[in-house]
């Protein structure tokens, strides 16, 4: 530990080296700003680390068990920008550092879109400039803006930004140029935050919808008509015209004003009597304008009474709708949102002259059509009654008919909602749970299907066979499921679908709700050494680390002993125990406890004497061994070796001891 801080002390004058054999797992950090994570710092060389650590006031670090050849950082709630801790090592006496790449992303608080230097509603042929205001995201590089106009994208902007890492407020525009049929559409401004944009998508999506309300002047639909009719007949005339805001109506006649209710758009005539021009006028905030019709009166002096008689015969009848009636509905059938407006034009099918056609309604409006009046047209503004249907009638040569109109009003969910039944609270590990997906206030429920899904996959379907049942109703679908801890933190999806044209087009409409899984489960070792030794003298630490959920608690149950001390960093708990002496020896049981249950796992602490290790036996290496094999090198050299003597070439003076050369050659010779 010494070491390490003197390290510590000296690593601010060591140069990070871009050749330094350390690497990160992961290699890169990518979290969401107040995220906690952890980093594991280790050599990609074989040669020997002495010291490995980190460099961080912020979060907490140790080393690994059992080797300590590598170091892992813990960081809670992480909310530092700018910093970059940085991770040391010492190998053979070379020093260096290496930092941690660390990026924070931060999703945008609230994105909006405005009009530059306008308020209210567009006018139309003006043109404006639109602005999508994105604040308080980070890190801008990794942002895109995107507009969308009817649901594909028509531009988007990016930010060449990489030095501020901190979040900042920034803006997209773009400009367009307002028609009345831009009226309620609606432009979207997206933006996506993709921090990882070197490595896997990592994407996250913020969006915001602005309706566009254009405003214009009253525009009639329908030129002036000049209208040619015989004498005490009923004229119904229609002033059809557009304009936004909604133009106020009223009608006159040579300058008289009629007694009309507010906003009528029909006006008819009962027994015309002579000719006038009857003039309609619709206004509003931009403009004011006119038609007139001219309704010229032919005089007739026959039938005139039986012809209004039967006119109010045939105007007043009732009667049951009937499959064979040659009228028909434009469109075919009414598939709305309840609260929506529509209009339906009834027209016949038939050759046959239709001499009255007309709406028997008391909701909403119609009027006769446009220049034969042989059609109607029924205008439904807010439909809101879910069993009401209106009927078309006609007559055609006195046959008398009507036909119902279908309608199907339908609502998405108020809510969809997730739970578990007889369970609050997370899951235990092993039991078998019952999930309820509730779906509230839908209709028509015979148009819906409720799907779960798992992991992104469907796993199972539910439908409901109820054709009677019109109005809103609140049903359930369950899915049965047995929590495993690899199951914690997985999301399961509740998607319902509303299909009221399940005999046309697809009309779909979605919701869906999601339920987060939280599985409990008893604490489980990461470890799995069961031992450690040490010298007499000599200073060791191990540690102990859990997984649980919720997180558990770890302790360490030993013998109280002065030169031992525990320490945690992060789930780990550690003890170190310096200059050991045999009364350090023994079993140390780690415990580990949370609210599902507790484990236990034994460590036993061996006490070695010095020069008496399990290992290598230097000592009887240096003592024994070394001597022995001397001694056997020298007995090798003494007796393979000449014996000691003198030899002389000379026959004649040879000495008492003197050896012969020719017998020892002769020796030789025989040997």
């Amino acid at each position: 530990m010494l070491a390490v801080l003197i390290w510590c002390l000296l690593l601010p004058m060591t140069e990070q080296s871009a050749s330094c054999p350390l690497e990160f797992i992961p290699k890169r950090v990518v979290e969401r700003y107040g995220a906690s994570f952890s980093v594991i710092c280790r050599p990609t060389t074989t040669s020997e680390v002495e010291i490995i650590g980190w460099e961080t006031p912020v979060g907490k670090w140790n080393l690994n068990m059992p080797d300590n050849k590598s170091a892992t950082w813990y960081a809670e709630n992480f909310e530092d920008w700018t910093f970059g801790p940085y991770c040391f090592g010492t190998f053979s006496d070379d020093q260096c550092s290496v930092t941690l790449p660390i990026t924070l992303y931060k999703t945008p608080d609230t994105v909006s879109i405005s009009v530059q230097n306008h308020s209210g509603p567009l006018q139309e042929g003006r043109r404006y400039t639109l602005q999508c205001d994105v604040f308080n995201v980070a890190p801008v590089a990794a942002l895109t803006v995107s507009w969308l106009w009817k649901g594909e994208i028509i531009q988007t902007q990016t930010y060449d930004d990489d030095l501020t890492k901190t979040p900042v407020n920034v803006s997209s525009t773009w400009e367009i140029t307002a028609f009345r049929n831009y009226s309620n559409e609606m432009i979207t401004c997206l933006t996506t935050l993709d921090p990882k944009q070197d490595g896997p998508s990592q994407q996250d999506n913020t969006s915001t919808a602005f309706q566009v309300i254009v405003h214009y002047a009253p525009e009639f639909l329908f030129t002036p008509l000049i209208r040619n009719v015989t004498e005490d007949v009923n004229v119904t005339l229609e002033c059809q015209v557009d304009g936004n805001p909604a133009p106020a109506i009223s009608w006159d006649t040579n300058n008289d004003t009629l007694n009309t209710t507010e906003n009528q758009t029909t006006l008819l005539i009962i027994g015309v009597s002579q000719s006038k021009n009857y003039t309609c006028t619709a206004n509003n905030i931009h403009g004011t304008i006119f038609q007139t019709f001219n309704v010229n009166v032919k005089k007739t002096s026959t039938n005139t009474t039986t012809t209004a008689t039967t006119k109010t015969t045939t105007a007043t009848f009732m009667n049951q709708p009937t499959a064979s009636c040659p009228l028909e509905f434009i469109p075919k059938r009414v598939v709305e949102r309840y609260g929506a407006s529509f209009s339906v034009i009834c027209r016949p099918t038939t050759t046959s002259e239709v001499e009255i056609i007309g709406w028997e309604t008391p909701v909403g409006k119609w009027n006769l059509n446009m220049p034969d009046n042989k059609s109607a047209t029924w205008y439904a503004d807010n439909f809101e009654d879910w069993t009401f249907g209106p009927y078309c009638f006609g007559t055609f040569s006195d046959v008398q008919c009507l036909v119902t109109l279908p309608i199907t009003l339908y609502k998405t969910p108020d809510t969809v909602s997730i739970s578990v039944q007889n369970q609050s609270g997370p899951l235990q590990e092993g039991r078998r749970y019952t999930l309820q997906c509730d779906v509230f206030n839908v209709a028509p429920v015979a148009a819906l299907t409720v799907s779960w899904l798992w992991k992104g996959e469907i796993i199972q379907t539910q439908t409901y066979d109820d054709d009677l049942t019109k109005t809103p109703v609140n049903v359930s679908s369950t899915w049965e499921i047995t929590a495993f801890r690899n199951y914690s933190n997985e999301i399961i999806t509740c998607l319902t679908t509303l299909d009221p044209k399940q005999d046309g087009p697809s009309q779909q409409v979605n919701t869906s709700t999601a339920f987060q899984v939280i599985v409990h489960y008893a604490p489980k070792f990461t470890e799995e050494y069961d031992s450690v030794e040490v010298v007499t003298g000599g200073n060791v630490s191990f540690g102990c680390s859990a997984e649980g959920n919720p997180p558990p608690e770890v302790k360490w149950k030993y013998t109280v002993a002065i030169n031992a001390r525990e320490t945690t960093w992060g789930r780990q708990n550690t003890v170190s125990i310096t200059r050991a002496t045999s009364a350090n020896g023994g079993i140390y049981n780690c415990v580990a406890t949370n609210k599902v249950g507790t484990a236990t796992r034994p460590i036993t602490l061996t006490i070695t004497p010095l020069g008496h290790t399990t290992g290598v036996n230097y000592y009887l290496i240096l003592f024994i061994v070394i001597p022995v094999i001397i001694i056997i090198m020298f007995l090798c050299y003494f007796f393979c070796t000449k014996k000691h003597g003198r030899y002389s070439l000379m026959r004649n003076n040879a000495r008492k001891n003197d050896v012969p050369l020719q017998d020892v050659v002769a020796t030789r010779d025989e040997l």
